[in-house]
């Protein structure tokens, strides 16, 4: 069986669910061959961790190499865990390459790089799909079971508030998030889950 080949752009915390999937869940249809950031010491930490988990050293590019990464290294399709402020460029640059992409959420920051990305979805015809990490939570999915088994009756209305507390709101607001250019605000970056 040919496994998937992957290449995984942008290496910080998010980063780590999708090495950590491929290299042991999906290790027997999927492998990790690339890693893509600007910062080789982010990268050289999952380097490691790859290899502590039994699969071959990815190959470490920058972002300017994108298609040449994709080129050379045969890839099939390409995760997108950066900036969020990166996704539109990123997405579009990966499709004319060739490749698909899965991209964390959000998709983009504002409607003209959803745009620029539809448009470059229509013209290669390959595929982009979003990933909610937070949808699949434990709590979540018992919750959604809850709702779906009927147990509570039938459900008509839902309100959803979402508090950052001084541990998660906190951490938010001392990294890039906190600047509406790298995220989109709040409500792009939290809403779309």
């Amino acid at each position: 069986m040919t496994k998937t080949r992957y290449a995984l752009v942008g290496t910080g915390h998010r980063a780590e669910m999708y090495v950590d999937a491929i290299t042991d869940t999906y290790r027997d249809i999927a492998e990790l061959v690339a890693l893509c950031d600007p910062n080789t010491a982010r990268a050289a930490y999952y380097v490691e961790r790859i290899t502590a988990a039994g699969a071959p050293a990815p190959s470490v590019w920058g972002p300017d190499d994108l298609e040449k990464l994709i080129r050379d290294e045969r890839i099939d399709r390409v995760i997108i865990c950066s900036r969020d402020d990166t996704h539109a460029e990123l997405i579009v640059r990966s499709l004319e390459a060739g490749v698909d992409v899965m991209v964390e959420k959000p998709l983009t920051i504002d409607a003209g790089s959803a745009a620029r990305i539809e448009d470059a979805v229509e013209r290669t015809g390959r595929n982009v799909v979003v990933t909610f990490n937070y949808r699949y939570s434990p709590r979540n999915s018992a919750l959604r079971e809850v709702i779906r088994s009927g147990r509570i009756g039938k459900v008509t209305s839902i309100d959803f508030s979402w508090m950052l507390d001084t541990k998660h709101g906190a951490d938010y607001f001392r990294r890039w998030h906190r600047d509406k250019r790298n995220a989109g605000g709040l409500l792009v970056h939290k809403s779309s889950h």
